[in-house]
């Protein structure tokens, strides 16, 4: 019989840390909300989704537009 192993660890960042998981969470539910809805309205006109490979040429065409600036925070390599 095969055990699973499980542990649990507790983050205590400082105040500063903290900020900026606040800030990463919000950014990266920014980007799911827009994806989402971007899939959804496809769906609804012509049932196609968009894929990883569309998803990221997207994002890239949209940061130079100043309505999306705040994509442009979000550290891609985190994803």
């Amino acid at each position: 019989m095969k055990k699973t192993l499980r542990y649990n660890y507790r983050l205590n960042p400082t105040p500063e840390q903290e900020a900026k998981l606040i800030e990463f969470g919000a950014t990266a539910r920014g980007i799911w909300n827009l994806l989402l809805s971007e899939n959804m309205r496809r769906y609804e006109y012509d049932k196609t989704f968009l894929f990883y490979k569309e998803m990221a040429s997207l994002l890239k065409e949209l940061k130079p537009f100043e309505e999306f600036a705040w994509i442009k925070s979000f550290d891609s390599a985190a994803a």
